[in-house]
C-alpha cells in the first residue's frame, strides 16, 4: 500500500505543475484578449471618430462623397442634408443616372467619364444639370480613378459632388447685370467704397468724353462731379444718395445730371462697392429754365409779371435796398377794348409796354401787373426825377393816336408813387400804398401822378381801397348775382330780375348803391353787365333743366350800350349757353338818351332785332322824356318805386299813376310796377288795371339756389302767356 501511493505521489505534483501552467497561460490570453480588445475598440473610436469629422466636413461644406464600382457599374453616394448632420446612402445604375442628366449636357459628361475609365486621364471633372425632385440642379463632380484592371481600365472612382445651382443661378444674375451695365443708355460707375472708379460703361465714357472705359480706371468721381464733394462724402453713412449737379467733361464742358448712388455688400469677397448712376437731365433743366421764364413773363408783353416783381422785390429787400414804385392803371384802355375789340386792345397794351421801356431805362424794372395796370421799380431813385419821368411818360402816351377806321382813339395813365421802407415794410403795403396813390391820383382828374403821403384822409383812402377791391373782385369774378320775382295779378311767378350783390372779404357787404355809381364812374360796369349776362344764361338753363321756362331781366348801363360790340357780345353770351334772347330782358335807364341818343337808339335796334327784350327802368323819375316813348319801341316799361308811395292814403298819387298808365298801356307797352311793399297797394293796382308786380311783398332778392329750390318745390310757375 506504501509503495502503491509512492508511485501517485509525482503524478500528482507534476498535475498541478501542470494546473498552474495553464491557469497562467490563460491569465496571459486573458491579458493579452483583453489588451487587443482594448486597442480593436480605440481603433474602432478612433476611426469612428475619424469617419464623424469626415461627414461633419462633408456637412458643413455641403458636398456629396461618391464612389463608382465597375463590377456592377453603381454608384453609391453619401449626402447629407442642409439641417441635420446624418448622411443617407443611395444606390443608382450608371445608366439611370444617365438619363436624369440634361441632354444638353449629356455629351460633354459621356467624355469626360470616358477619358477616366479608359486611362486617358486619372482625374474627372464636370458640372452638368442632373434632374431632381424640383427640376434640374446644376452640380460639380470631381474624382480619381483609385484602381484599374490588367488592361488598364477603371475599377473602382471615388470622388466628391456638390449642388452648384445657387452659385450658378448668381452667376447668370452676374452675367446678365454684367451685360445690363455695358449696354445701359444710362451712365453707369462702379466705384469702391471710396468713390475710385473701377468700372465704367461706354454710355459714362461718352457723357464724359472719354475715348475708353479704360481712361475712367483709378479716377476719383469727384473729378467729374467736382460740384458734389458733400453728397459724395454722405454715401459711407447714409449708403443711398440721390442729388443734382454737374458733371464735368475732360473737354470742361458742365452737364446737368442726376445722380444716384447705392452701396452694396459683397458678400463672398467681405468686401463693399458702390453703384452710380447717371441721367442727363440738361434738356429737363432747359425747359424748367423755359417754364421759370414763361412763370416770370407776360406772354402779351414781355415784360416780367407779378411772380417776377416779386422776385425782384424780395431781393432788393433781402440786399436792404431802397426804391421807389409806381403803379399805372391806363385811362381810356376800357373804352378802345369795348370800341375798338381785343386786337386793338392788345396791341394799345403792347405800345404802352415798348414806351415804359424806353422810357425807364436798367436799373428799372417794367412790370404788367394785370390787365392795363403797370408797375415801374427803380432802386435808390432820386424820388423827383423818378416824378418828372412818370409825367414825361404820360405826356408822350397821350400823343399816340389808336385808329379804329375813321375813328381815333387815345389813352392815358393815372400814376400812383411809393417808396420803401419810407411808405411800407412789405411788398403787399408798398403796392397797396401806390396803388392807393394812383387812385388819388385818377380821381384829381386823370392822367396825373401822385405821390404816397400820410396825409391821405381816411376817407379818401376808405374810397380808394374800396375801388382797389371792386376790381380785384370783378376781376375774380367775386360778385353775386341774386334774383328777385317777378309777379302777376294772380300771385303767379312770371319772371325775375338779376340784381348784383358783393360781399367784400375787406369792407363787408357793399351796398349797390355804393358800388354800382362807383363801377360805372370808373369803367367797371361794362365787365359787370356782361357778368350778369352770363348769369343769366345760366340760370335759366338750370330752369329749363327743371322743364321750366321764366325770363330773367338784367340791369345794362349806358357805357354799356353805347358800345357798337355790346349786342353781339350779348348774342354770343347766349349762344354758348343754348339760351334763346327772347329769355333775356335787357332793362335800360334814360341816362342812355342823355349821353348819346342816336347810338342808343341803334344799339337798342340792334337787341331788339337778335330778339332780346328791352325794358325802360325807373320810368317816372329823373327827366323821364315823352319822347324817347315816341323814337323807340319799347317792349317792358318799369313804373319807378316812388310811383307807387301814398297810393292808398292820396287820390292825388293814385290819380298820376292812373293817368301814367293809361297813355302806356295806349301805346300798348306792358307796364310792371316795382317797389311793392304795401298789401294796401294790391287793390288800388289792380283797379287801374296793372297786373304785373315786383317787390318785397312777394320776396326779397335772393341766391339763385335759394330761388330754384323754392320755386321747384311747390310753388307754380307760369309763363307770361298766363
Amino acid at each position: 500500500m506504501v509503495n502503491e501511493y509512492s508511485l501517485k505521489a509525482p503524478s500528482l505534483t507534476s498535475l498541478e505543475r501542470r494546473l498552474k501552467r495553464e491557469k497562467s497561460a490563460r491569465k496571459q490570453a486573458e491579458t493579452l484578449l483583453t489588451d487587443k480588445s482594448r486597442e480593436l475598440y480605440d481603433a474602432l473610436t478612433k476611426s469612428r471618430s475619424i469617419q464623424e469629422k469626415l461627414e461633419l466636413a462633408l456637412w458643413a461644406s455641403q458636398e456629396s462623397y461618391w464612389e463608382w464600382h465597375a463590377d456592377d457599374d453603381t454608384f453609391r453616394i453619401r449626402s447629407f442634408g442642409l439641417h441635420h448632420v446624418q448622411a443617407r446612402e443611395i444606390q443608382q445604375n450608371a445608366i439611370d443616372l444617365m438619363h436624369r442628366v440634361h441632354p444638353d449636357d449629356l455629351s460633354q459628361m459621356q467624355l469626360k467619364w470616358s477619358m477616366a475609365v479608359n486611362g486617358e486621364s486619372d482625374d474627372v471633372e464636370f458640372i452638368c444639370r442632373i434632374r431632381g425632385l424640383h427640376g434640374y440642379q446644376w452640380t460639380r463632380a470631381r474624382g480619381r480613378v483609385l484602381e484599374r484592371d490588367s488592361v488598364g481600365v477603371a475599377k473602382y472612382i471615388v470622388g466628391m459632388a456638390k449642388d452648384k445651382t445657387r452659385e450658378h443661378k448668381a452667376e447668370q444674375s452676374f452675367q446678365l447685370m454684367a451685360s445690363a451695365f455695358a449696354s445701359s443708355r444710362e451712365p453707369m460707375l462702379v466705384l469702391s467704397t471710396h468713390l475710385i472708379i473701377t468700372e465704367a460703361n461706354q454710355a459714362f465714357c461718352e457723357l464724359s468724353g472719354l475715348n475708353s472705359r479704360k481712361e475712367s480706371e483709378k479716377q476719383h468721381l469727384e473729378r467729374f462731379l467736382p460740384q458734389a464733394a458733400e453728397p459724395l462724402k454722405r454715401i459711407a453713412q447714409s449708403r443711398q444718395e440721390r442729388f443734382e449737379t454737374e458733371l464735368t467733361t475732360l473737354s470742361g464742358k458742365h452737364i446737368a445730371v442726376d445722380v444716384s448712388l447705392a452701396m452694396f455688400e459683397d458678400h463672398h469677397q467681405n468686401s463693399s462697392y458702390v453703384i452710380a448712376t447717371l441721367r442727363d437731365i440738361s434738356e429737363r433743366k432747359q425747359n424748367e429754365q423755359q417754364l421759370r421764364l414763361l412763370a416770370i413773363h407776360d406772354d402779351l408783353t414781355g415784360l416780367k409779371n407779378r411772380i417776377g416783381l416779386r422776385d425782384e422785390l424780395e431781393s432788393l429787400m433781402a440786399a436792404n435796398t431802397p426804391f421807389s414804385l409806381a403803379f399805372i392803371d391806363l385811362d381810356g384802355f376800357k373804352h378802345i377794348n369795348d370800341i375798338a375789340g381785343h386786337e386793338l386792345g392788345d396791341e394799345c397794351l403792347q405800345l404802352v409796354a415798348s414806351q415804359l421801356e424806353q422810357t425807364f431805362l436798367a436799373p428799372a424794372l417794367v412790370t404788367r401787373w394785370g390787365g392795363d395796370e403797370f408797375i415801374i421799380t427803380v432802386p435808390e431813385a432820386d424820388n423827383d426825377e423818378f416824378s418828372r419821368q412818370c409825367t414825361a411818360f404820360i405826356a408822350r402816351l397821350e400823343q399816340k393816336i389808336f385808329r379804329n377806321g375813321k375813328t381815333e382813339l387815345s389813352v392815358s395813365a393815372s400814376i400812383g408813387i411809393a417808396r420803401y421802407s419810407e411808405h411800407g415794410q412789405s411788398i403787399e403795403e408798398i403796392i397797396q400804398n401806390a396803388d392807393a396813390a394812383m387812385y388819388r391820383a385818377k380821381t384829381s382828374g386823370k392822367g396825373k401822378v401822385y405821390q404816397y403821403h400820410e396825409g391821405l384822409t381816411e376817407h379818401v383812402k376808405e374810397q380808394v381801397s374800396l375801388l382797389s377791391d371792386l376790381r380785384r373782385a370783378i376781376r375774380n369774378r367775386m360778385l353775386e348775382f341774386h334774383v328777385q320775382g317777378k309777379y302777376n295779378v294772380a300771385g303767379r311767378l312770371v319772371g325775375g330780375e338779376l340784381l348784383c350783390r358783393w360781399f367784400s372779404p375787406l369792407h363787408g357787404v357793399v351796398s349797390p348803391v355804393v358800388f354800382i355809381p362807383l363801377a360805372e364812374k370808373y369803367e367797371l360796369d361794362t365787365e359787370i353787365g356782361l357778368m350778369a349776362l352770363e348769369s343769366a344764361c345760366e340760370y335759366i338753363s338750370m330752369l329749363e333743366a327743371e322743364r321750366i321756362s321764366l325770363p330773367l331781366s338784367v340791369n345794362i348801363s349806358a357805357n354799356q350800350l353805347l358800345s357798337e360790340f355790346f349786342p353781339q357780345q350779348a348774342a354770343d353770351i347766349c349762344a354758348e349757353h343754348f339760351v334763346s334772347p327772347e329769355l333775356i330782358e335787357i332793362e335800360i335807364t334814360e341816362s342812355i338818351f342823355i349821353q348819346d341818343e342816336k347810338a342808343a337808339i341803334g344799339c337798342l335796334a340792334a337787341l331788339k332785332d337778335q330778339g332780346f327784350i328791352i325794358a325802360l327802368d325807373d320810368f317816372g323819375s329823373g327827366f323821364s322824356s315823352l319822347s324817347y316813348l315816341r323814337k323807340f319801341d319799347f317792349d317792358v316799361i318799369k313804373l319807378d318805386r316812388s310811383l307807387v308811395k301814398g297810393i292808398d292814403k292820396s287820390e292825388r298819387a293814385r290819380s298820376l299813376l292812373n293817368g301814367i298808365f293809361r297813355m302806356l298801356d295806349s301805346l300798348r307797352f306792358e307796364v310792371i310796377i316795382e317797389g311793392i311793399d304795401n298789401e294796401a297797394y294790391l287793390p288800388i293796382l289792380e283797379n287801374i288795371g296793372i297786373h304785373l308786380y315786383q317787390g318785397f311783398l312777394f320776396e326779397k332778392p335772393m341766391p339763385y339756389e335759394q330761388f330754384i329750390l323754392k320755386h321747384t318745390k311747390g310753388w307754380q310757375i307760369a309763363n307770361k302767356a298766363l
